[in-house]
């Protein structure tokens, strides 16, 4: 498989509106600016401190400039039509959503107490490159477009940058920690459910089976030593069982 784009009628459902409302927010940025970004960007101190918890999906769809626009567009035009219709629309959204809401927890555990806000849908864009490389481990992406690897190594690396950048807190405008827990969001939440998918089911034993695989065995035993090598509760065992179906043993 490899990692490309798609017509735009291609894209299925939740994709489309996905974007629609990216480009909504780009509007709506470009018409409200601070006072969006305040209300329905992600502001930690807001967020604990006033409880505004609708912060947490709402600052997914605000975008700073066009360019924040595009590239996020691009990414989930992208990843979608191969992730949509892998999962199903319904837990695409509820993925695509949680990721995001995710990247917010960890952002706002991160710089608890900043009134800077954090806009944009790169924490949920990154768990999608999660989820694609969680399924399609071997595909060939093109890094930054220019570079050939496996999705898995992909994953890998941008982890790795992302969490060395959280830790060296540059003061860079990019929030690397949302970018980080979107993208361990993503695999956490694949990797429990295929844990979950594969754990044993316990089913209750069918006590006419047990009984009927008891009766087998005493058959069997006879048919080998005799009658004479089954105990008085075997030979009770066999007869009463021979009686409830109508015969005698």
């Amino acid at each position: 498989m490899r990692f490309n784009a798609a017509p735009l009628r291609e894209l299925p459902p939740v994709t489309k509106g996905l974007a629609a409302l990216f480009f909504a927010g780009w509007l709506g940025e470009m018409a409200f600016g601070s006072w969006l970004n305040f209300y329905f960007g992600l502001v930690p101190a807001a967020f604990t401190g006033r409880l505004w918890l609708w912060q947490a999906v709402t600052y997914i769809f605000i975008h700073a400039d066009f360019w924040h626009f595009l590239f996020n567009a691009l990414m989930l035009w992208m990843l979608g039509r191969t992730i949509e219709p892998e999962m199903g629309s319904r837990k695409f959204l509820l993925y695509f959503l949680g990721c995001g809401a995710a990247a917010a927890l960890l952002t706002v555990v991160w710089n608890s107490g900043s009134h800077t806000a954090v806009i944009g849908a790169s924490g949920a864009v990154y768990g999608l490159l999660g989820a694609f490389a969680f399924l399609y481990p071997n595909a060939t992406v093109n890094f930054y477009f220019l570079f050939p690897m496996s999705a898995r190594s992909m994953a890998i690396l941008l982890g790795a940058v992302e969490f060395v950048m959280t830790l060296a807190r540059t003061g860079s405008r990019i929030s690397s920690v949302t970018h980080l827990g979107g993208l361990a969001a993503g695999l956490l939440w694949l990797w429990g459910e295929r844990r979950w998918r594969e754990r044993p089911v316990y089913e209750e034993p069918d006590p006419a089976l047990e009984e009927k695989a008891e009766v087998d065995r005493l058959l069997e035993k006879i048919s080998t030593k005799g009658q004479s090598s089954l105990s008085r509760a075997e030979l009770a065992r066999l007869d009463d069982y021979a009686k409830r179906k109508g015969g005698r043993a």
